[in-house]
């Protein structure tokens, strides 16, 4: 048997894998609620063991994007996929006022309406 004596390769590799052992074993499912309210959706994300900084919420055109990732500590190349979740946000989300709030726990993105998804309006009609 062959022992490896280089310490420093030992020491990447013992990380490496336990880092991918806590991802297989550690880490506890996601959770996610969407709330549909009267001027606003609400989307809740819940991860045990997930710090704030490990997420990440991007919005490109009217796909609403939610993600997370371990970081490794010691290597910053190497990240670990956590969880990852991709809406298809509807015409009447105001997508300039989306906002991201993380408390206790918890991931809270806030999907505000249009005004004009909220109120009717008449149009007139003109006549030619």
């Amino acid at each position: 048997m062959r022992i490896i004596k280089d310490k420093e390769f030992l020491k990447t590799i013992a990380h490496q894998i336990d880092l991918l052992n806590t991802v297989g074993g550690g880490v506890s499912e996601t959770y996610v609620e969407v709330k549909k309210k009267r001027k606003s959706a609400i989307i809740n994300v819940w991860a045990a063991g997930v710090n704030p900084e490990s997420f990440k919420v991007v919005l490109h055109q009217n796909q609403l994007t939610i993600f997370s990732v371990l970081q490794s500590q010691e290597d910053p190349q190497m990240a670990v996929p956590m969880f990852n979740r991709i809406f298809k946000l509807p015409p009447q989300i105001d997508l300039g006022r989306i906002e991201a709030i993380y408390k206790d726990g918890e991931l809270r993105v806030k999907l505000p309406y249009h005004d004009a998804a909220l109120y009717p309006r008449q149009i007139d009609i003109r006549q030619l």
